[in-house]
C-alpha cells in the first residue's frame, strides 16, 4: 500500500503482505485474482482488505485484468453483516469482484424465504444468526421475523445475494467456499459438497480432477498456509482471531495479504 492508504486505516488495523512467490497454479502474465476468505460480519476487516488489494491491483503493471473474489460466509457471528453483504457487493473499482455463496450466506437465505424446519433455525442460530437478528433490530422470533430481517437488509441485496455463484475457475485454478468431492469429476460436484465438506477433501493429498488447484475457506485454519500443492484454505477465523486473510495470484506467482486487528 502506499503511505496515504496507510494513513486512512484506522490505526487498530494493521494490513500486512507476504513475499511473492511461485504460484501455486500459473495464470497469463496479464491476469490476476485476490481471493478472500471468510468475512463472518467483520466489515473493518473487509474494508481494509479491499483498500489492501485496490493498492496491490494498482501495483501490477499496466493492462493486467484484475478479479476479486469473495469465499462466501459474509455473514453470521459478528457485529456487521448487512456492511459485509453491502461492501462485497461493491467490490473494488476497476476489477471484476465475483462474490460466492457460503454455507452460513445459502442457510439464511433458506430461512428467509421460507424454511420452517426447527432444526435448520436452531442451527442457524446457534452458529451465528443471532448476531443478524440483533443487526436487524429482530429480538424475538414472535410474528413474522423473517418479514423484519428481510427489510432490514433490504430486497436488492438479497436479491443480489440469491444470485451468488457456488464456484468460479480460473484457468487451473478453482474458487469454492468449502472444497470439492476429490473423487468426482468438477462437472459433477453437488452444491451441497460445494458448500460443507471437509473430509475427506481436507485429507486428500491430491491431484484433484483435472488437476486444478481449490481456493477455498469454510474450515479455519491457524494460519494461511501457502506450502500445499493443490490447495489453499484463505479461512484465518476472522470472528475469533481478528485476521482476515487473502491470496494473490498474479502471472506464475503468489503473495499472502492478512488485515489484523489489533
Amino acid at each position: 500500500m502506499k503511505p496515504e492508504d496507510f494513513d486512512r486505516l484506522p490505526r487498530h488495523l494493521d494490513p500486512r503482505r507476504d513475499p511473492w512467490r511461485p504460484a501455486i497454479r500459473p495464470l497469463p502474465p496479464d491476469r490476476a485474482v485476490a481471493a478472500i476468505g471468510d468475512v463472518h460480519g467483520q466489515a473493518d476487516l473487509l474494508e481494509a482488505m479491499h483498500r489492501l488489494v485496490a493498492a496491490e491491483f494498482a501495483a501490477l503493471p499496466g493492462g493486467t485484468g484484475c478479479t476479486l473474489i469473495h469465499l462466501g460466509d459474509l455473514v453470521d457471528r459478528g457485529p456487521e453483516n448487512l456492511r459485509a453483504l453491502a461492501l462485497a457487493r461493491q467490490g473494488v473499482a476497476g476489477a471484476e469482484t465475483i462474490t460466492l455463496l457460503g454455507n452460513h450466506d445459502d442457510r439464511m437465505l433458506a430461512l428467509l424465504d421460507g424454511a420452517t424446519d426447527h432444526s435448520s433455525l436452531q442451527f442457524w442460530l446457534s452458529y451465528g444468526g443471532e448476531r443478524v437478528l440483533a443487526e436487524c433490530g429482530v429480538t424475538d422470533l414472535d410474528g413474522d421475523w423473517r418479514a423484519r430481517v428481510r427489510a432490514a437488509i433490504g430486497p436488492d441485496l438479497l436479491g443480489w445475494l440469491r444470485g451468488c455463484p457456488v464456484t468460479h475457475r480460473i484457468g487451473d485454478l478453482v474458487f469454492v467456499h468449502a472444497g470439492i468431492d476429490p473423487q468426482r469429476p468438477l462437472a459433477q460436484q453437488d452444491r451441497r459438497t460445494l458448500l460443507w465438506i471437509r473430509d475427506p477433501f481436507l485429507d486428500w493429498p491430491g491431484p484433484f480432477p483435472e488437476g486444478v488447484a481449490v481456493i477455498h475457506g469454510h474450515t479455519p485454519a491457524d494460519r494461511l498456509d501457502l506450502d500445499h500443492p493443490h490447495r489453499i484454505d484463505v479461512d484465518t477465523g476472522a470472528f475469533a482471531t481478528g485476521c482476515l486473510s487473502a491470496v494473490l495470484i498474479h502471472g506464475d506467482r503468489m503473495r499472502g495479504l492478512r488485515v489484523w486487528r489489533l
